[in-house]
């Protein structure tokens, strides 16, 4: 396929989607459902030709994805996450954790693919999606008692390093990629986090000396210097084996909270380029996907998909708030709302480009995880709150 033409076809579908949100987010469909399935009605291997860049789209995802990440930490205050601090950590990193091994062990019976295929099927599918879940409370003014939203939202923002750091370490173990056994795994897991965290909150204290020494007297260049910037930290971070995702998240919580000029504007600036990176990864995560092969893979994947939504994420969520006295209807509404979005379809690229054994499988598999429970969890939200009490 040219690129002209999927540079026209590529702008026609966000186009179209931008113009069909307003009416369908009146029914708290998700920005994502509409965006990915913007892309999957143009199909693959029909009359136009097929769009087949797992490489190509798995960069310009997780580039997106890095923005969307450092947008969502520079929009975040600390005096809102602060109550949910504890809660939404451990949920997001034990919990995924448990649900990665409860998933990889269940799949591992139900599927063609090995324990560590569905290990690694499993970190994929395990994180929830930050977008999506705040687009729809503030669809449908959702308040919520005991700061539930403020969890959700904080646990979705935080669990997808920790799931793409697992996605990484067990596409490596499937490669036959590192030599020195356990241990080493574990070294990358800790590496991963930490110099991605520390590159991070290295360069913030920098920006902030910086901007008590500069005036920007052009107030459209700051926010052009703190993406430049942003780039630096993710891609320096990469280059030394550090996860892009905790140092893009690292990053904006940093920044936002801290009081330089022309703060308001750059927050503006990424809250819109945030909405262009989501509608481009999307876009072109729907166009990746070909329907054949996802109705082909829909007969292994309605088990691991009813076992994650009804088993895997309620077990994970209740034994993770076992530290905590929390009200028992918010622990379940928790682990009922675990809203997916295009990040487990951008980690599921990963095995297709790193050439893992049932690579294909995994990523339709998470396809229909995806679709499912945007459509599920995104239409039962407010249904569910309501038959736990749980609205103010």
């Amino acid at each position: 396929m040219e690129i002209d033409v999927i540079v026209i076809l590529i702008s026609s579908l966000i186009a179209f989607a931008v113009i069909i949100y307003n009416p369908a987010k009146t029914y708290g469909v998700p920005a994502a459902l509409i965006f990915i399935f913007a892309g999957l009605f143009i199909g693959n291997g029909g009359t136009i030709p097929a769009f087949d860049f797992p490489e190509q789209t798995e960069f310009v995802s997780q580039f997106a994805l890095s923005i969307i990440i450092f947008t969502g930490g520079f929009q975040t205050p600390f005096s809102k996450i602060k109550p949910v601090l504890g809660e939404g950590l451990v949920i997001s990193n034990f919990g995924v954790l448990l649900t990665t091994g409860l998933v990889g062990v269940f799949v591992s019976y139900v599927t063609p693919l090995t324990l560590i295929e569905g290990l690694l099927l499993g970190a994929i599918i395990s994180s929830t999606d930050a977008a999506a879940t705040f687009n729809i409370l503030e669809t449908k003014k959702l308040k919520l008692k005991y700061n539930t939203d403020k969890v959700l939202e904080f646990e979705s923002a935080t669990n997808d390093p920790i799931a793409m750091i697992m996605t990484l370490m067990f596409c490596m173990i499937l490669t036959n990629q590192g030599d020195g056994g356990v241990s080493t795994y574990i070294l990358y897991f800790f590496q991963q986090l930490l110099v991605g965290g520390g590159v991070a909150f290295g360069i913030a204290l920098l920006l902030k000396q910086l901007f008590k020494r500069i005036n920007f007297k052009e107030e459209n260049l700051k926010p052009i210097f703190l993406l430049a910037m942003l780039l630096v930290t993710t891609i320096g971070a990469d280059l030394i084996n550090g996860n892009i995702l905790v140092a893009s998240f690292v990053l904006g919580l940093m920044l936002g909270n801290t009081d330089f000029k022309y703060r308001q504007t750059s927050q503006r600036f990424f809250a819109t380029i945030s909405w262009l990176a989501q509608a481009l990864m999307f876009v072109i995560l729907g166009l990746q996907i070909f329907p054949d092969m996802l109705f082909n893979a829909f007969k292994f994947a309605w088990l691991p998909t009813l076992f994650l939504f009804i088993f895997a994420r309620p077990i994970s969520v209740i034994i993770s708030y076992l530290p905590f006295r929390q009200p028992f209807n918010k622990q379940l509404f928790v682990s009922w709302i675990g809203i997916k979005g295009a990040t487990p379809i951008v980690f599921a690229l990963v095995p297709l480009t790193m050439g893992v054994p049932n690579a294909e499988l995994i990523f339709n598999i998470t396809v229909v995880v995806v679709i499912s429970s945007m459509i599920i969890h995104g239409f039962s939200l407010d249904i569910v709150a309501k038959k736990l009490k749980l609205l103010e």
